[in-house]
């Protein structure tokens, strides 16, 4: 297995893998049209040079992501901060070290990015993924607000 920045190429796989997070709010219709919303967020991504999607590839298939975020910031000294979000790993393949290797990649990249902190959410019903967390090193230490728009 290797883990590396995603390219173009990987897009269909990537999505198919983050269908697992739950997001079941389209249509088959809709998805339709979010094919091309898909590409032109992916545009935006890959031309972001603070934003690296990781993939995890094993025997030319993609079975993993990670979408890691450096964020500029003004405290700390100015050091960046990192958010590590959208971690699916294939339901077959889960427990076998994929999504520690991703996020131990993601955390190196966020070390030599010079970033200070790495944040994520995960929903409070995901005690697995919470207990995953807890294992590499992070801590429960804030509670998390959205509003959605």
């Amino acid at each position: 297995m290797i883990i590396r920045a995603a390219i173009r190429s990987d897009l269909g796989a990537i999505l198919r893998l983050l269908r697992e997070l739950g997001d079941t709010t389209h249509t088959q219709s809709a998805h339709v049209r979010m094919s091309s919303a898909a590409v032109r967020a992916w545009t935006r991504m890959e031309n972001d040079p603070d934003r690296t999607v990781l993939v995890a590839e094993q025997r030319g298939q993609i079975i993993g992501t990670l979408d890691l975020l450096v964020v500029a910031n003004l405290t700390h000294d100015a050091q960046p901060w990192a958010v590590a979000d959208n971690l699916v790993v294939d339901p077959v393949l889960r427990r076998r070290g994929i999504g520690r290797a991703l996020m131990e990649d993601a955390l190196d990249r966020a070390s030599r990015a010079g970033c200070y902190k790495v944040e994520l959410l995960s929903h409070e019903s995901r005690t697995g993924a919470h207990e995953f967390y807890k294992a590499l090193g992070f801590s429960d230490s804030a509670e998390g607000f959205r509003r959605y728009l």
